[in-house]
């Protein structure tokens, strides 16, 4: 029997304020299941849970995930605990090492442990990050990591990342915990903040306000960009398939452009007066924690579940110039 047929089953999404967790919230409330949304708004905004705050399957609890006494009481056997919340974004990563190991790692040990003792199942968001600075073209949960030297900041992230992994699938095999992997490659959509440094509502605002468009170094760095919706079908049909758990999967787009290339789309089709320039990387993103080329190769996803994204990035990024448009006329009026 699928795992996500249970009638009412609940969903327990840590990280739900946030750009991924409330959309991905709107949607299993869509599929009427229940939805307990944990945020600390940290990163994640309420506003982005307005459309749904007045669902009656939707509880929402404004608390730390690592503080395990605020929602331990509501979770319950084979609830499935979708964990989304990290500290995110190069920016915000960057400025606080220790504050993103200390949020990543105890944050994962709290859902685990919780899982473990309530008898829920966890799904658990990487970032394909994980994979540095590799050589393959395309890149695949079998390929070897690397983390780059300890002295830059943004390795915290990506170690914090990739040890949560290994403490997952560690519950699982010793535990058993039933736990799904998921590395993300550069999800993108409508309610993306620019603060942190994502690149597509950066060149969208910055393209609708007449200004610079910013690319490090050449621009040559490529890119693949999944559009919000393609990534909650691939964790909907992960989580439901029986045979899933206890993998890793990579969740994203297999077509690749480079920056210079979304940054020449994006003016094109705001009609934009922008320029492009050029500058060198900052510090924090210089030397080899800059990942130039991601790519994920999709054939394990496909193989279990048949999935693959359906929508060009193109038209998402189409999407996302409308909603920042809609945004602004909104703000005039």
């Amino acid at each position: 029997m699928s795992t996500i047929n249970t009638p009412q089953m609940k969903f327990i999404i840590t990280g739900a304020a946030g750009f991924i967790g409330s959309h991905l919230s709107a949607k299993l409330l869509d599929l009427n299941y229940k939805v307990v949304a944990i945020d600390n708004l940290s990163t994640g905004s309420i506003e982005n849970l307005n459309t749904i705050q007045d669902n009656p399957n939707l509880t929402v609890l404004i608390d730390d995930v690592r503080d395990q006494l605020a929602w331990e009481h509501l979770a319950s056997r084979n609830d499935i605990i979708i964990h989304l919340a990290a500290t995110v974004g190069v920016k915000k990563v960057c400025f606080d090492s220790h504050e993103t190991l200390s949020n990543n790692l105890d944050g994962t040990a709290a859902v685990l442990d919780i899982a473990f003792r309530k008898g829920c199942k966890v799904f658990y968001a990487s970032t394909s990050e994980v994979y540095g600075q590799s050589d393959s073209t395309s890149l695949s949960e079998t390929d070897t990591l690397s983390v780059t030297s300890t002295d830059k900041g943004r390795s915290s992230y990506v170690i914090s990342k990739l040890t949560g992994e290994i403490h997952c699938l560690n519950f699982h095999q010793l535990k058993s915990v039933p736990v799904i992997v998921a590395r993300f490659f550069n999800v993108v959509g409508e309610h993306q903040r620019s603060d942190f440094g994502m690149v597509i509502p950066t060149f969208v605002n910055a393209a609708l306000s007449g200004k610079p468009l910013v690319l490090y170094n050449d621009g040559s760095q490529r890119r693949s960009f999944c559009y919000i919706d393609d990534v909650l079908t691939a964790i909907v049909g992960l989580i439901s398939a029986p045979d899933t758990w206890g993998n890793i999967f990579n969740i994203g787009n297999d077509k690749a452009i480079t920056i210079n290339e979304l940054a020449d789309y994006i003016v094109q089709k705001s009609t934009s007066s922008s320029t492009v320039t050029y500058q060198s990387m900052p510090e924090e993103r210089n030397g080899k924690s800059e990942i130039y080329s991601r790519l994920p190769s999709l054939d394990k996803i496909f193989q279990y579940i048949r999935w693959k994204p359906e929508v060009r990035w193109q038209d998402a990024v189409d999407l996302i110039i409308l909603e920042h448009i809609k945004q602004s006329s909104i703000e005039v009026l």
